[in-house]
């Protein structure tokens, strides 16, 4: 039965990346992800296929992780010896309350219990990028020249800021999921990111290397533009149109100029801001 689990993860993130392509209308090889997809469907016991495809029309995410003793997109408290049937999986096990199947993770990345605020004192809530990010979570000149060392640069600044408990996991993760398909995109972007992260909001931390890193874009060229994003279970789906609003916002040449000629964190901060002020409402 563990392995019908891991075919199941292994399906919701070829899944989900093909929601990614779709959502920043990206190059990518759609094609062969719908033939992977379609191969691991073939190989689930048909009862299981089937339960999956009725979840993913009703959720974003059908296989998800048991955290803090809980389902973690509903939040439901998982019964202890269900928590413990899960962890022997000799049966596929799902949360009493929305019906999807539980996993126990190897290692889950987590936000501290009182997550940093992204603004100060009495202002107004924010609004736009700012309810996601904050200047202390720029990052001009990144020193890494591999995608490993920049995903772990940038895990590290949102560790030092207080937005995640451990980088080494975060970056661990990340890499993992860049090892199903690389999530850079045209233009000299990409976006790793974390999902099913414990505690807090969606965050991202942005690195620049003007030199480029070869993150294997699908147009062949070097990426510039390095955003790492830790996703919360329930903020899943929200993280596509993020996604879709950043794509939008760089595939213009002048705000990728813009953001590029950034100097130090507060100059890219403004250029963020100012530039995804209308697509990320």
């Amino acid at each position: 039965m563990k392995n019908v689990l891991n075919q199941l993860i292994q399906l919701q993130e070829l899944d989900f990346a093909l929601s990614e392509g779709k959502a920043s209308s990206t190059k990518k090889p759609l094609a062969q992800l719908e033939e992977s997809i379609g191969k691991i469907l073939k190989k689930l016991p048909e009862e299981v296929a089937d339960r999956y495809q009725r979840l993913r029309k009703r959720y974003p995410i059908a296989v998800v992780p048991v955290t803090a003793g809980g389902c973690a997109p509903c939040g439901m408290v998982v019964p202890v010896a269900l928590v413990q049937a899960v962890k022997a999986c000799d049966q596929l096990q799902t949360c009493p309350h929305c019906g999807r199947f539980l996993y126990l993770p190897e290692a889950v990345a987590k936000q501290p219990k009182k997550t940093v605020s992204h603004f100060n004192g009495d202002r107004p809530a924010p609004v736009g990028i700012a309810r996601f990010s904050s200047a202390n979570l720029m990052v001009p000149k990144l020193a890494a020249t591999t995608p490993e060392d920049a995903i772990g640069e940038l895990a590290q600044t949102l560790a030092q800021q207080g937005y995640i408990e451990n980088a080494d996991v975060v970056t661990d993760l990340a890499l993992k999921r860049e090892a199903i398909i690389a999530t850079a995109v045209e233009h000299g972007l990409a976006f790793p990111h974390v999902r099913d992260v414990e505690g807090g909001g969606l965050t991202l931390a942005l690195g620049l290397k003007e030199k480029g890193i070869n993150f294997d874009a699908p147009d062949g060229k070097l990426t510039k533009i390095i955003f790492l994003i830790v996703i919360p279970a329930p903020a899943t789906a929200f993280y596509l149109r993020l996604l879709a609003g950043l794509v939008k916002t760089f595939a213009e040449t002048d705000a990728r100029k813009t953001l590029l000629e950034s100097e130090t964190p507060a100059q890219m901060w403004k250029a963020l801001t100012k530039l995804t002020r209308t697509t990320i409402p």
